[in-house]
């Protein structure tokens, strides 16, 4: 049966599901519905429930600062049109806060979509309550464009301890935002295309044909000349005719240019 389960996280979601947590799955398959058939697994796959077994949700405020970067020194460019802007397998949200936190010190019009598949990690990201590690380190030197927009709170039952500190969104910095439910093997229910697409560190745990599948739902929802950005340790399994690799001050990402085929 965990056979049955590994082939439909491939067709459902793309990935090559790691065997714990197939395993774990299973378990859960188990105990909640008993006898475990393919109707039992189409009906948890579609619903996104088997996403909270076999995705991972690991995210924080700022993480991989040098695209943030990047995206400031380009972000001047847009103070006329406006920008649209995806944050796809946003987990808990911390992607899509950060991107308008940026954005808003250009007060630019923007328009931000931010899905993942797992209903319990979007339902997280429109609470906008997070703990210590969402604002971990890693993405300090912009913590400060959190501080109007994000406040700090500390249980009283626990007022020495660092872990329980909580930090909430204030809900104007939610506004411009749209977190829904979505798979990304199916093609993004865009109304208009991207300028650009954030797709981060989830690109390592697809398959072959799930990477070539989502390349293509993802080209098709940006637009010419629009730039999409995965993981830094991610760039190297990117292939496709649509895209090619860009580098500026040593920042990786890809640009879309259909009207030249090229492989990276």
């Amino acid at each position: 049966m965990t056979n049955l389960i590994s082939r439909a996280a491939e067709e459902w979601y793309g990935i090559k599901a790691d065997p714990d947590n197939v395993n774990k799955l299973h378990e859960y398959l188990c105990k909640t519905y008993g006898a475990i058939n393919e109707e039992t697994i189409r009906k948890v796959f579609l619903s996104g429930e088997a996403a909270a077994f076999l995705t991972v949700n690991e995210t924080y405020f700022f993480r991989e600062p040098a695209h943030f970067s990047l995206l400031k020194n380009l972000l001047p460019s847009f103070e006329k049109t406006g920008i649209k802007i995806c944050s796809a397998a946003t987990s808990t949200g911390c992607e899509a806060y950060s991107l308008a936190l940026l954005i808003k010190t250009f007060n630019i019009p923007y328009h931000i979509d931010a899905f993942d598949i797992n209903p319990k990690v979007i339902e997280a990201a429109c609470s906008g309550i997070y703990g210590a590690r969402a604002m971990r380190e890693d993405g300090s030197c912009f913590h400060y464009l959190a501080e109007p927009y994000i406040k700090k709170s500390q249980p009283s039952a626990e007022p020495e301890n660092p872990q329980s500190v909580e930090y909430h969104v204030d809900a104007s910095l939610k506004k411009n935002i749209n977190f829904f439910v979505h798979n990304i093997m199916k093609p993004l229910p865009q109304k208009e295309l991207y300028d650009f697409i954030f797709f981060r560190n989830a690109f390592i745990y697809l398959s072959a044909q799930g990477r070539k599948r989502i390349l293509s739902n993802l080209s098709a929802a940006l637009k010419e000349g629009g730039l999409l950005f995965l993981g830094v340790s991610e760039t190297a399994g990117a292939f496709h005719t649509d895209f090619s690799g860009e580098n500026t001050d040593d920042v990786f990402y890809f640009k879309k240019t259909t009207n030249q085929k090229k492989l990276l």
